[in-house]
């Protein structure tokens, strides 16, 4: 479907996602950047957003991460997923350092815990 998008890279800032959306259009890949605007009026809001999401048409979407892949493979958003069930339904287990980590953000490491099998599991947030 044409006018469905996926989201395969997110960035801090703006001029992070436009070297790469450049790469990707200069290879036929359609690009479209969230939340460009909003960052770039006030950087200090890209954590609280989610940063700047580097999207392509659904259709597109491997050969596009194919190409990033050559780039720098850490830029690709990857899912995190529960280590049981590989669910993607599942919240942050809350405790004190959690509410920290995720208030100010440091490592990205944080423990979740699955809504479907009821299991608890430690993930990098990718970005």
């Amino acid at each position: 479907m044409k006018n469905s998008f996926t989201i395969i890279a997110v960035f801090q800032y703006s001029s992070e996602a436009l070297i790469i959306k450049g790469k990707l259009e200069s290879e036929g890949i359609t690009v479209f950047l969230a939340d460009e605007y909003t960052v770039d009026t006030d950087p200090l809001v890209s954590n609280a957003i989610g940063g700047v999401k580097l999207q392509v048409y659904t259709e597109q979407a491997e050969v596009a991460k194919n190409i990033i892949r050559t780039i720098d493979p850490s830029l690709l958003k990857e899912p995190v997923l529960c280590s049981n069930c590989k669910s993607s339904n599942f919240s942050l287990k809350m405790n004190a350092k959690n509410l920290f980590l995720k208030l100010i953000p440091i490592d990205g490491k944080f423990e979740y815990n699955c809504r479907d099998c009821n299991t608890n599991f430690k993930a990098v947030e990718a970005l």
